[in-house]
Order: structure tokens, then sequence, then C-alpha cells
């Protein structure tokens, strides 16, 4: 950052204007570098968008009009669509084919017998809640834990004094659960801000008494809270402080639950499988597979479990039964549910009062010959066969060759490329404006709209007479014009073009445009006869020759496509891959520029540096002779 400079104090004069216009026209020099940067990054930004239109063309309408297989589409129909779908690739037979479809494929399912409906009685240790008795609590083990008659006693720090509860017990102090307790701590003035939860079997008291007054103090009651049989002993500030050790929670160390009794039509997904009968590992097997039952495993557990030993398994809890299914159809992929314990199968409802549907093979009848597979979709001889429904007797299958999609081959190439070279001739045509780009200073004097619309026509011709765009068309219309030598059948030769194919050019003022005579979506040519559709009705064959080709004997799109993969393949220090203009020798001006800009910007410090120098000579020289003076003028007396 320069320093700031005091210039003028003596002199009166604006030493800063007066530099700036000595240096104008050094200025002028770097202003007119960045303007030929800037036009030959807009340059750069032309070509980007140019070549990804010409790619676009190359990868995608060309690649289709230069490739055999465009041409030998075939089609085909069945004769009774409910019962099967074909599909016929290029290279299947023309004619009559038969198929009968015998079976389909389906996938194992087994749907087993309702658990919910099985009338078993069970019992399960449960967590306690804010309503279980303290009478019924019991240990993870199933013991009493003996509350009824013991005491909980909590202090506020006030005048009040303390609450002593009795677990268990009748009367005022008496509290049968938490909800009571709890009940009784909010209806008594001081204890309203003390609450108790269980959280994992263990008792929580939480202090929720904090509040703040306006000047932002914080205030509220410290509670204490003892009792033995519950594991709880300690203080529960208003507000935590880790330096002090204060807390507003106490956990108590008791673990506290209950035994909850439950019957077959209470089972969930959440339902363990310990607590309905199950021994902790037992063992299950899907085809060799195994799952084992642990403490912690539930209904839906065993679920997720077994659907990753290949089958697809659920447990549905409103109708109470597991449904499972092979992930695929077929024989192959059959199932077979085994347990080390009959009775957890029939617990589960596995056993036998499950249903089991097996899965099937697909089997069709092909011109007579019989073929299985896992899936309903056959391929063969070219064509594509699935099966939707038994047949009684054989369908019918016509094979017959398909010019739709060469056609729209076709089409979609005159489209494509009459869009391209109408933009590349109006690119090489467009004429140069007057308008340069903008210096930073003329910039700040306009708005964005205004900004838009200058650059908007300082752009314009960027790419006239552009060689690249020169040479691409001459190629092209070059090659698009060019005549195909076809060997027929009969040994002799044939001459032909696009236009023999009914593709023509129009005038000379359409640049090379092309058009299909006949095409309902080409105006100038609708009422014309379509030749092009006739001869792929009439002459198929050709088409692949005269459009694709061979490597020996290119056709009119592959000598296209090589030649645009030729002027786009990779030049050493012009080019990338994949672009036909020299990006590579763009940016190498590019970064001249850059560095012609810096060399002028540090000629242009220089100056200025000189200049202040100069002015501050001057000042200082002035000021020692205003010095002089003003001693002269005392000695004199004026």
């Amino acid at each position: 950052m320069a320093g700031i400079r005091m210039t003028g104090l003596i002199s009166g004069m604006d030493t800063e204007s007066m530099v700036k216009e000595l240096v104008k026209a050094s200025s002028t020099k770097v202003d007119n570098v960045r303007k030929e940067k800037q036009m030959l990054e807009w340059k750069k930004e032309a070509w980007q968008d140019l070549n990804t239109k010409i790619y676009d063309l190359f990868k995608n309408e060309l690649s289709a009009l230069k490739t055999n297989s465009t041409y030998k589409g075939k089609k085909a129909t069945v004769s009774d669509e409910s019962k099967a779908s074909v599909t016929a690739k290029s290279g299947a037979a023309t004619g009559t084919h038969t198929v009968t479809v015998k079976q389909l494929a389906s996938s194992a399912y087994l749907t087993g017998a309702n658990i919910k409906a099985a009338g078993g009685s069970y019992s399960t240790y449960a967590s306690a809640t804010n309503n279980t008795s303290f009478a019924d609590m019991k240990d993870a083990d199933g013991n009493s834990l003996d509350l009824v008659g013991k005491t909980i006693t909590i202090g506020n720090g006030n005048a009040l004094g303390d609450m002593e509860f009795v677990l268990g017990g009748e009367g005022e102090n008496g509290v049968a659960n938490l909800a009571e307790l709890n009940k009784k701590l909010s209806e008594t003035e001081g204890f309203k801000g003390l609450k108790a939860s269980y959280e994992n079997g263990q008792i929580v008291f939480s202090n929720t008494s904090a509040s703040k007054a306006e000047d932002g103090t914080e205030t509220g009651t410290v509670f204490t809270v003892e009792s033995e049989a519950l594991g709880l002993s300690g203080e529960l500030n208003f507000k935590a402080d880790e330096d002090t050790g204060a807390v507003t929670s106490l956990t108590g160390t008791t673990s506290l639950g209950y035994t909850k009794e439950f019957t077959s039509s209470d089972i969930t997904g959440g339902t363990k499988l310990a607590d309905i009968g199950i021994a902790v590992g037992t063992s299950f097997s899907v085809n060799g597979k195994e799952f084992v039952v642990d403490d912690k495993t539930t209904i839906d557990g065993f679920a997720a479990g077994l659907s990753k030993l290949g089958v697809s398994a659920s447990f549905d809890a409103k109708q109470g039964r597991f449904y499972i299914n092979s992930v695929g159809s077929g024989a192959e992929n059959d199932f077979n549910i085994t347990s080390t314990s009959d009775t957890a199968m029939d617990i589960l409802g596995l056993g036998s009062g499950s249903t089991k549907i097996d899965a099937k093979d697909a089997v069709i009848e092909y011109n007579g010959v019989e073929y299985t597979g896992s899936t309903n979709t056959f391929e063969m001889n070219g064509l594509s066969i699935t099966a939707k429904a038994v047949s009684d007797s054989p369908m019918s299958i016509e094979v017959a060759s398909d010019n739709g999609g060469a056609y729209d081959a076709v089409k979609n190439f005159v489209k494509k490329y009459n869009e391209l070279i109408d933009e590349m001739n109006k690119l090489y045509d467009e004429k140069k404006t007057d308008y340069e780009p903008l210096t930073e200073e003329e910039k700040s004097q306009l708005s964005d709209t205004q900004i838009e619309k200058w650059e908007e026509k300082a752009k314009q011709g960027l790419l006239r007479r552009d060689s690249t765009i020169s040479s691409l068309l001459t190629s092209m219309r070059s090659i698009l014009n060019s005549a195909i030598t076809v060997t027929n059948e009969d040994g002799t030769t044939s001459q032909y073009t696009l236009a023999s194919l009914g593709i023509v050019t129009g005038d000379y003022s359409e640049k090379g445009k092309l058009h299909i005579l006949g095409d309902e979506d080409d105006p100038a040519y609708a009422s014309q006869t379509n030749k092009l559709k006739q001869m792929l009705e009439e002459k198929p064959e050709i088409f692949s020759k005269v459009l694709a080709g061979t490597t020996e004997n290119q056709g009119i799109g592959l000598k296209l496509y090589n030649k645009l993969s030729d002027a786009m393949s990779l030049k050493v220090d012009r080019s990338s891959a994949f672009t036909f203009y020299d990006n590579l020798s763009m940016d190498k001006e590019i970064d001249d520029f850059d560095d012609d800009i810096e060399k002028w910007e540090d000629k242009l410090k220089a100056m200025e540096d000189k200049y202040y120098d100069q002015f501050a000579a001057m000042e200082a020289a002035m000021a020692k002779m205003q010095s002089q003076q003003s001693y002269i003028s005392s000695l004199m007396g004026m």
C-alpha cells in the first residue's frame, strides 16, 4: 500500500493532478494492453461456446450417423401382447418366429402364522415409569426392592425446612409413585422448581428454579435430596459451575423396574424374543447362513437379521405375521428357514402354521425349443422376449426392418448441423464495431446495464474471418457434398451422394444448409416426394455403406467424424484434446499480456515516484527560500 503524500503545502500547487497528467500518456499504454488482453479473453470465451456446440454434434448426432447399426434396426411384433412382449436388435433374423409361454418365473414367499393370536402369556422386566408403584418395583433379577416405608428427604435451603416423603405410604407425606411425588412438589411453595423422572431405569431429579432479574442477575433455589433406598444423596444447584462442581441434576444409583405381564396380543416389533420364550443363543439359518438370538434381539431386529441372509423379511404388527420373500425370482433364489429350536419356529409362526410358496423358473418354447430362466426375460437370436402370462398355444413374432430409427438419425443430424453452421457463418461474417473494452475509470461512470450493452457491442465480430472456422466449414461442406462408391450385389458399382438419398442443399444464401426433400418439418421442401423414406424402404442396405461405411471404405458420416476427430486432436503447445481452436496458444498470449501489464505498472510507479520526488524537492527549496526571506525581512525591520 502506497504511503500518504502531503503535497503542495508550500507552493499551493495541485501536485497530484499534475503528476497524473504527466504520466497520462504512459497510463494510456497500460490501458491499451489491458484492452488487448480483454479482447483476447472474450475471443476465447466465444470459441469455448462454439467448441461445445461442435463437439456436441460430433459426440451425438454425427456419432449416430456414422454407426452401421443405426441403419440395421429391426422391429418385432407379437400376436398377443398380453402374453409376451418382444424387442429386436439389429442382428435379429427377419421373418416369422413362434413363442409359447409355459410358466412364469416367480419368487419364493413365506407367510407366517399370526403369533398375536397364539394366546400365550408372558412377563418381562421393564424400566419404571412415573406411574409405576414403588410397591411393585423390582431389580433386574426380579427381586422386590422393598421400597414401601422407605423415605426420601428433600430440602430447599430455606427456612421452610425439609420435606420427608414415605415411599408407598398413605396420607399427607405418602407417595405411591413418582407422579404423586412430582404433584406434591409442584403444589408446595419453595419446591416448585424440582422435578423427578426416570432415565434408563434410574431416578433423576432436575432443578428448574433458575430465573433472571431485569438486571441480568440469575437467581434460584438450591435443593438437597437424600434417599438411601433410591441411591440418592446430593445437592442440586440452580446453575451448573465446573469450578465449584455445582450441578443442576442428580441421578440415583438404584436400578428401578417392574415385572410387566403381557399376552400374545400385546406383541409388537419391539418385543424381545427372550420375553416370548425364545432362548438366548437360539440359531436360525437361511440356506446355510446363520442368525443367532441374543438378549437384546427384538421382533424387528430378528426380521432385519434375516434380511441380511439373502431374503427380504418384515413383521406386520397389525397382522401379527412375518412376511418373507426371496430377493430374486427363479428356483435358484428359493430359500428354506430352519432353526436349532422347533419351538422357536412355532413361537414366531414360521413352523407348521406358516404357508410357503416355492420359487419357480420361467419356461418358454421358442421356435420349438424349450428354454428355462430365473427371470421372465429371455435374450436369444437377437430378440428380447419377456413373458407376461401363460399362453395356451404358440404366438407368432414378426421381425422386420425398422427404418424409422434410421430416418430419425439422419433428420436429427441435419437439424443439428444446420443450427451449427448458422452459428459458425454468423460468427465468421459478423462485422467488428468500433467499441473497445472499457477501462475501470470509464466503468465507474456507467451503470451495470450500460456496461453490459457496451460490452455486447464490443464483443461483436471477435471471430470475423477466423481461419479455423473457415477451415472447418470448408471441410464439412466438402465431405457432405462428396460421392461414395458402393459395390452392388451383382458386382457393379454405383455412386451415391446425399442428394441421391434425398438430402439436398438450399440456395447459395444458406451457405450449405441441408434439407430433406418431403420432410414435414421443413416447410420449403415438405410438398416434394420424400426420397429419403423411399430409399430406406427400397434399398435400406445402401445407407450403412453411404453414410457409415467401413475403415477401408468410409461413408460420408464416418469421413466427417474422422475429419472432426483429427481437427480436435491434441496439438502440443497449441490446443488441448477435444478442442477445435488453439486454446493453449491463447492462454500463453494472455499470460504474455499479464507480464506486459505488470512491467508497465512498475514503470508507471517508478515514474510517479520520480515526479513526486521532484515536486518534494521543489517544495523543500521553496520552504528554505521562504525562511531566508523571513530572516532578511526581520533584519531590515520590515
